[in-house]
């Protein structure tokens, strides 16, 4: 095995590991959360939208689990991963009115 196989193979792994696990892309009227977590096997979101009903978000063939929500103002949100609370690391945060936190997005 040569010695380049080697080193690319072990710059693809922590390229890996340094992709976000969580991002969010903006458009005009919506924004579209996404969640890497390939061990998952219930991915929900909820935020401050619709008063933290929970919706299901769908897992791509790639193990990233996505939702689009429609917005127009600042968000609250997080997940809950296979039943378990789930805040991930965001630019802001805010606390909420039971000690935890919640990610804040401004649209």
């Amino acid at each position: 095995m040569s010695k380049y196989f080697v080193m690319a193979t072990l710059l693809l792994l922590v390229l890996n590991g340094c992709a976000p696990k969580h991002f969010v892309k903006q458009k005009a009227d919506s924004l579209t959360f996404f969640l890497r977590d390939n061990n998952a096997i219930r991915v929900q979101f909820a935020s401050s939208s619709d008063h933290y009903a929970l919706h299901d978000t769908k897992q791509s063939d790639s193990g990233v689990w996505q939702i689009e929500v429609s917005v127009s103002s600042e968000l609250k949100y997080f997940y809950i991963v296979d039943g378990s609370m789930y805040v991930p690391e965001c630019h802001l945060k805010e606390r909420d009115d039971f000690g935890s936190e919640n990610c804040l997005y401004l649209f």
